[in-house]
């Protein structure tokens, strides 16, 4: 892996955020976490970020939120998104996509399962 990848890591839950920046740390990624989809967006914002994992249901803005003004914004756009999802609902699957989202992650998943989409993902835009 060229340099440090950097993930960022948006859920309102500590304990969801800490687990996946332990296994992406081990696995040799910088993460970043943000703590709903304000703080998600001020963070791309103000670093290069190759990846997001993002969390459907947080309070200020919400996942679908973050995609669409993503979408909006050139500099955003092309980052790929990982969301995550604990509702398993099939619509959220469908609504992520249309909005830009790259993958879907049904909690709980697995830290490993995590970690090979992120790296399949940051391979394939390399």
């Amino acid at each position: 892996m060229n340099d440090k990848r950097i993930v960022l890591v948006v859920d309102d839950s500590e304990t969801l955020r800490r687990i996946c920046a332990f296994n992406l740390k081990k696995s040799g990624f910088t993460v970043l976490e943000a703590i709903d989809g304000i703080d998600a967006l001020d963070k791309m914002r103000a670093n290069q970020v190759d990846i997001v994992i993002l969390d459907i249901m947080m309070p200020r803005l919400d996942g679908f939120g973050v995609l669409r003004e993503m979408k909006r914004d050139k500099s955003l756009k092309s980052i790929p998104v990982i969301m995550l999802t604990a509702k398993g609902g099939e619509d959220d699957e469908k609504v992520a996509i249309k909005f830009g989202a790259t993958a879907f992650l049904t909690k709980p998943f697995s830290p490993r399962e995590l970690v090979s989409k992120v790296k399949e993902l940051i391979n394939d835009r390399s």
